[in-house]
């Protein structure tokens, strides 16, 4: 039987049971900060376990999951895996433990028709209630029932000692028998055994207790069921195959790959094994909105990635191949995501350029090690100079040094996905160059650490958690907030609670930041990339701002301060908001589905939302695309949606259910997570989006589009800012005058250079008379060579320039040339000597220096030219003289 044929019968299974079958939720978690990823099939129903939303008792569910507390399992054992789907059925304080274990029981033995006597099942320890359900009930027999303890039948795990604090309960797993032939051979060998021949199939987890603190459990007013079972696991029980990966799930990208290679035994087929595993994380990752990058989710992708390339690059394959196998994950998965074919190129491209991007980095590895070289050779010099000889009359490596070492590989490990082995030897090659003795142990033991303490921390991010059902914010038990502010700008309310810190106060002081909640709102609260509303909330002298409106829950808070009055629990108010800045608002977010239409018309239908923001004085558009915009395409983009904007059409707002929305072509942006009725907001033929923003009636009122920036996000996102309305025209009119003063910067440039020419022509000029007049003027004292002039209206650099061409003319001697600045009040001197003095000792900084006191300044400069200046430029004759009678006296 395959995969898709046991999806369908589990979920029909459960549907003719009365559960409702619940669509996969995203990878990316909705309402729960806890985790990176959605680990398994339980957290989109938080809520439903915590009794907050009782819309349905019983449901069942196909949730795709991804987890990487177990990465390095991958590929070398049966069932570890970083992407699977977790068949799951749950009662949210409905049927309870004898109900699950008996559908389980049946689903199994009779509806898949599992040999009865290949199955073995697990309870807790002290959880008799199941024991007898399964043995007295289901006809189980006893010595094939297991009683294991708090780690392995209890969940969370260990959760009576260690915690976390809240809902928890006893467990019970079934298992199925692979035979003999495939175990540890000892005599006794069942499930409690690890060798590999009993594979865990399904558990059921009876969530039944509250932990409290110091380990105390209490049981809960509302009983729940949660179980799991890993679709994989089930296929490769069903389908008699070796292992998870020889099941129809995986066996065409195996083929993929096998076709190019040479060898597919032994350690390739692991490597095989973890590639066909990690191309389908990644390509629902990137189906769900998660891209390559630094940090966060995407950091985890880019590491699936780079790890699948260096699985490729060991089984022979050099050049981008990963982005190859999208089609086929597509083709695999086409039953329970039928979109994804739709999306396959740009997974695929998004990939490529990844795939690329790394080779590049491996292909020049060299330059980027000897950047990061600079730690290490610091502590190498240091053992150099501080680190006795062994007694084999060599110097070690010290800890210190090791510990260096092992931090420099692993952050290139991790930053630039440079390969531990390549890096580890490259430093070590660095050690014994230097000639000291290489400790490659101490090293790998510390690199091992590093890494360690890495993947424990990815595992704290990545598992799923206790705390999960953490209900922090929902203490207050409030209503959900009704929105009328799709109809009203104004609108009567009453006031249920007031907040201070997201805990109820009764008495409000003057000046205090508050959150007030009312039954009903005109406020929009921040959502979709849309800035909350601002406003007033009004009870006739008694007047609260709204500085901003945020929700929690759907619970709507806004968040302000009084400006005259108080209010208390329970009063009647008018609730007003600012209307002025919501409209520009809803033009920027009209903008923002207008700009996606013509970014698809321009660019291609690759590009997709990735994010945006829409506040009063801009929009900001982030979007898939693979390179910057030229200025012509952002040209281009511009016109366009101008062009929509003046077809003037209505925008219009239907309600209607996600199927349906999907049927008709509505976008929908991947962070957003939607019910089963959404809001579709259509523009003529122009564009239909999934949104419950606010908008204008018609985009004509919109005026004019223009964008403003155009900017990298990371690998394969762009961003768009842009302006709308009368902030158009502002821009354009700053623009204006931007481009109007840069014009006369530019001719002001210009007048400067001719200036600067004429200038520059003039001064050639008088050198080429100055010189010969001044070599004219040369007297000889004590017998040197000397030409003394005062130059008027000369500045510094001129001087320079002067002093420097008479003395190249003179053979020996030295040059002494003053001048001053009548508009300035100021006194220059120059002074210069030529090489032969220099070398006999007569120095032209010390002959500027005794002479720059008589112009009220001071000198510096090299031994063979040096300059002064000063306020005393009335003065200067007389420093000529002064240096007359020191080059007098100078003694050679």
């Amino acid at each position: 039987m395959n995969a898709d044929a046991l999806r369908e019968k589990f979920l029909e299974f459960f549907k003719a049971r009365k559960h409702k079958i619940v669509a996969s939720d995203s990878l990316v978690p909705g309402d729960d900060p806890t985790v990176l990823f959605t680990p398994a099939g339980m957290n989109q129903f938080k809520k439903q376990f915590l009794g907050l939303v009782a819309d349905y008792r019983r449901a069942a569910t196909a949730q795709r999951c991804l987890r990487t507390d177990d990465l390095d399992k991958v590929g070398k054992t049966s069932g570890h895996h970083t992407f699977f789907e977790m068949l799951g059925n749950f009662s949210f304080g409905d049927y309870f433990k004898k109900e699950a274990i008996l559908w389980a029981w049946e689903f199994l033995t009779q509806e898949l028709k599992i040999d009865k006597e290949r199955l073995w099942v697990s309870v807790y320890k002290d959880d008799d209630e199941a024991y007898k359900i399964w043995k007295d009930e289901a006809g189980f027999p006893a010595q094939k029932i297991l009683k294991l303890g708090d780690k392995e039948n209890f969940w969370p795990s260990q959760a009576k000692q260690k915690g976390p604090n809240g809902p928890c309960g006893p467990c019970s797993e079934i298992f199925f028998d692979r035979g003999k032939e495939l175990g540890c051979g000892e005599a006794v060998c069942d499930p409690s055994c690890d060798c590999g021949r009993f594979v865990e199939v399904w558990n059921l987890v009876f969530t039944q207790f509250n932990r409290k603190e110091g380990g105390a459990l209490e049981p809960l007013p509302q009983k729940n069921i949660d179980t799991g079972m890993g679709l994989e696991r089930l296929a490769a029980v069903m389908q008699g195959a070796e292992n998870n990966f020889e099941t129809d799930l995986f066996r065409p990208l195996i083929k993929e790959i096998t076709s190019a290679i040479e060898n597919n035994e032994g350690e390739n087929k692991l490597l095989v094994y973890a590639v066909v595993d990690h191309i389908r994380a990644i390509t629902l990752a990137i189906y769900d909105g998660i891209l390559p990058s630094n940090e966060g989710r995407g950091y985890v992708i880019r590491k699936l990635i780079r790890k699948s390339v260096l699985h490729l690059r060991a089984l022979g394959i050099n050049s981008p191949f990963l982005n190859r196998l999208v089609p086929l994950v597509a083709l695999v998965m086409h039953v329970p995501y039928p979109d994804l074919k739709d999306k396959q190129e740009d997974i695929a491209l998004v990939i490529l350029n990844e795939e690329s991007n790394f080779i590049k980095i491996l292909e020049c590895s060299d330059d980027i090690l000897e950047s990061n070289e600079k730690s290490a050779l610091e502590r190498i010099e240091e053992d150099l100079q501080t680190q006795p000889k062994g007694d084999d009359g060599v110097i070690h490596i010290s800890s210190n040094t090791a510990s260096s070492v092992a931090i420099s590989v692993v952050r290139l490990y991790e930053t630039n996905g440079i390969p531990i082995d390549i890096s580890t030897n490259h430093f070590s090659n660095l050690i014994e160059e230097r000639g000291l003795k290489n400790d490659p142990l101490a090293i790998a033991d510390k690199v091992k650490d590093r890494l360690n303490n890495l993947r424990e921390f990815s595992k704290a991010k990545s598992k799923m958690k206790g705390d999960v059902f953490d209900a922090k914010k929902l203490d207050l038990k409030l209503d959900e907030t009704r929105f009328i502010g799709y109809e009203k700008n104004s609108a009567e309310a009453k006031i249920l609670a007031i907040l201070k810190g997201g805990k109820e106060v009764k008495e409000v002081l003057s000046g205090d930041k508050l959150e007030i909640v009312l039954d009903q709102t005109p406020f929009y609260a921040e959502s979709g990339g849309q800035v909350g509303d601002t406003g007033k909330i009004i009870n006739a002298g008694n007047v609260f701002e709204v500085l901003d409106t945020k929700k929690a829950d759907n619970v709507f808070l806004h968040i302000g301060k009084f400006i005259s009055g108080s209010f208390k629990k329970g009063d009647s108010v008018t609730a007003k908001i600012n209307s002025e800045r919501r409209l520009n608002i809803a033009k920027n977010h009209t903008a923002t589905h207008i700009l996606q239409a013509a970014l698809k018309k321009v660019l291609g239908d690759h590009v997709r939302q990735q994010g945006s923001l829409v506040a009063v004085e801009k929009f900001r558009f982030d979007f898939t695309h693979f390179k910057g915009l030229s200025k012509e395409e952002i040209a281009r983009v511009e016109e366009v949606a101008n062009s929509y904007v003046s077809k003037g059409e209505a925008v219009n707002f239907k309600e209607m259910t996600l199927a349906e929305a999907k049927k008709i072509g509505a976008l929908a942006f991947f962070e957003e997570k939607y019910g089963e009725n959404v809001r579709v907001v259509g523009i003529g033929d122009i564009s239909k989006e999934l949104c419950g923003g606010t908008h204008l009636d018609n985009i004509n009122n919109i005026g004019l589009i223009k964008i403003i920036s155009e900017s990298s996000v990371s690998s394969g996102i762009r961003r768009i800012e842009g302006v709308t309305g009368i902030f158009a025209e502002q821009f354009i009119k700053d623009q204006e005058k931007k481009t109007a003063k840069e014009a006369r910067k530019g001719e002001q440039l210009k007048e400067l250079k001719e200036k600067e020419k004429k200038h520059r022509l003039q001064i050639n000029n008088s050198l080429k008379d100055a010189i010969p007049r001044l070599i004219n003027k040369v007297v000889k004292i004590n017998d040197i060579n000397v030409a003394f002039s005062l130059e008027p209206g000369l500045d510094m650099n001129t001087l320079r320039l002067m002093t420097d061409k008479v003395k190249e003319r003179l053979k020996q001697g030295v040059v002494a040339l003053g001048s001053q600045d009548n508009e300035q009040d100021r006194a220059y001197l120059v002074v210069a000597v030529t090489q032969d003095l220099v070398s006999r000792g007569l120095d032209a900084t010390a002959l500027a220096r005794q002479i720059a006191p008589t112009i009220g300044g001071s000198g510096g400069g090299r031994k063979d030219f040096a300059q002064a200046g000063g306020t005393k430029p009335e003065n200067l004759e007389k420093a000529m003289q002064e240096l007359k009678e020191i080059i007098a006296k100078v003694k050679l």
